[in-house]
């Protein structure tokens, strides 16, 4: 429905939201726009970032500038006429928020609207930046309202890195999986992986494989390294649209995240996605994802530790089939529309002045947190 109030949604080049509607009539996504940012319309007027056509001189330009500046301005810079309209703006990771932080500081009074500013791997790359570029980025990290990142690890890397700013941990939401039936699956037992994030560790999964030979491994990625291996006869790699990545919950007996240390959560959204479909986690303790698995049914295990992860996975395999129990990702407000509503507070609070409210921070609905206000909750 929205209201008078403007959000300009700029996300990454390839993610032109026409384009995804034609990926998700097809199928191919769950989500009806892009990390279903679409659900601001209850609250904001949105219009989102669009992709222009390039011919292979426009891409060159457009890549050489990205490898320059560390961000894709250029993207940003053909979106700004939707960015000097808009009250607020939000972005999906710094690759973007860099770009219109730019645009602010070369020209304050045409682009205005405050920045809702998401980060990802900023934070994990920070100290490998140069000194003049993490001098730059230290100035126009600053034009945001307020910098969100999905763990309290970057939360504290950014705000040591970059002191007096507003940056707030917010709990990633995403669209659930069907429920697992309630027992495991006849036959051999099956181990989901999902994952094509750069902190993944392969390493350690190969030896997971090795040391558990008696399952078998359906690991989804479209990770070059995993396709590049040599993986036993028990491990079935393949890419998979969305959808079929939600279905192959319903016939896993255990989900696998090994993770690389890392400081954004990596793995937080198959987390949620096997929590909501009640199968028990094997995690790499690494990046805050504790947060997201806490009261699950999951088990922690030592970064790089390939014995205990291994251990943990047999214990799940010999223990009683059922539903994990624990509480639930919708209980704990890792819907996607939980996630567009802590967004929407965050942006309400920004646009009038006011303090953020505590409920963008709460492992819990956004409809049963404290001090929500009314109509900003999901």
């Amino acid at each position: 429905m929205g209201t008078d109030q403007r959000v300009a949604i700029i996300v990454r080049f390839g993610l032109n939201p026409q384009h995804w509607a034609e990926r998700h009539a097809r199928g191919d996504v769950v989500d009806e726009t892009p990390y279903a940012y679409h659900l601001a319309e209850q609250w904001f007027t949105v219009e989102w970032s669009d992709d222009r056509p390039e011919n292979q001189i426009a891409r060159w330009w457009r890549m050489s500038v990205r490898h320059f500046l560390g961000f894709d301005f250029v993207h940003v810079w053909r979106n700004r006429r939707v960015i000097r309209r808009a009250d607020a703006v939000w972005t999906h990771t710094e690759r973007e928020h860099l770009a219109v932080a730019l645009l602010k500081t070369l020209s304050p009074r045409r682009y205005r609207a405050v920045s809702i500013a998401q980060s990802v791997w900023l934070w994990d790359l920070w100290p490998n930046v140069s000194r003049v570029r993490a001098a730059f980025f230290h100035r126009l990290v600053k034009r945001h309202a307020v910098e969100v990142v999905l763990s309290r690890v970057n939360r504290d890397a950014s705000r040591e890195a970059v002191p007096g700013r507003t940056v707030v941990r917010v709990p990633f939401g995403t669209h659930f999986a069907s429920p697992n039936p309630g027992a495991a699956p006849a036959g051999t037992p099956r181990i989901l992986v999902v994952g094509n994030d750069r902190h993944r560790d392969w390493d350690l999964l190969a030896a997971v494989t090795e040391l558990v030979p008696e399952a078998e491994f359906d690991l989804i990625s479209l990770s070059e390294d995993v396709h590049a291996r040599q993986w036993p006869a028990h491990v079935h790699v393949r890419s998979a649209t969305q959808p079929e990545v939600l279905a192959a919950y319903a016939t896993s007996t255990v989900v696998a995240l090994p993770l690389l240390p890392n400081s954004h959560a990596s793995g937080c959204t198959v987390a949620i996605e096997a929590i909501s479909a009640g199968i028990p986690i094997v995690v790499s303790d690494a990046g805050g994802i504790d947060e997201y698995v806490t009261g699950a049914d999951a088990d922690l295990v030592p970064v790089g530790d390939a014995a205990a992860f291994a251990a943990a996975i047999r214990r799940r395999l010999a223990g009683p089939a059922g539903a994990a129990a624990g509480s639930t990702a919708a209980d704990r407000g890792l819907s996607e529309r939980d996630y567009v509503a802590r967004l929407a507070l965050l942006t309400q609070a920004a646009l009038s002045g006011a303090a953020f409210d505590p409920a963008v921070e709460a492992f819990q609905r956004v409809a049963d947190a404290p001090r929500v206000r009314s109509g900003v909750t999901a």
